[in-house]
């Protein structure tokens, strides 16, 4: 199977408290979505071009996944409930091994979630390797097949600052 990149991105800075009060409704702050903004030009500038990006369901996610897109107009946000806090590592590994295979996509989630996913592809453990995803935060892995049956390769891990100083 042909080797693929997966970009996993940590929404931006969210509000603490949402105005209906539940957490699936906090959306982000002006600062995030700012500093956001300025990553994701740098991931343009990057080159980074997915097939296909999903996010999590919840506000924050959909609203940093949106910002993405104007950065890369070539993608839709398409919503993934296997992204919403919670992850199953091995239902969502078993999608992108199936549907998404042999493409590049990039996924929207949340902490603790996407630091146990990237233990999870780089080492079959979610608890291998020890990762904390920063809002805005950006992992980029390379691999043909996920685990079980394979292994993800971590090419760059970068903070939403150090995307938005790519020139």
């Amino acid at each position: 199977m042909n080797e693929r990149r997966i970009y996993i991105v940590r929404h931006a800075i969210a509000e603490d408290v949402s105005h209906s009060g539940r957490d699936e409704d906090r959306a982000l702050t002006a600062e995030g979505r700012k500093k956001m903004k300025r990553a994701a030009r740098g991931l343009a500038t990057l080159g980074v071009a997915p097939h296909k990006l999903l996010a999590s369901p919840l506000v924050r996610a959909q609203q940093t996944a949106g910002i993405v897109v104007e950065a890369l107009p070539q993608l839709a946000v398409e919503t993934c409930d296997l992204l919403a806090p919670g992850v199953d590592e091995r239902a969502l590994t078993k999608l992108l091994n199936g549907a998404c295979a042999g493409r590049d996509v990039m996924l929207v989630g949340h902490e603790p979630d996407l630091g146990e996913l990237l233990s999870f592809w780089l080492t079959g453990s979610r608890g291998g390797v020890e990762t904390r995803f920063r809002k805005g935060a950006v992992a980029c892995i390379a691999s043909g097949t996920l685990p079980p049956m394979g292994k993800a390769v971590l090419e760059w891990f970068m903070t939403a600052a150090q995307l938005g100083s790519v020139e």
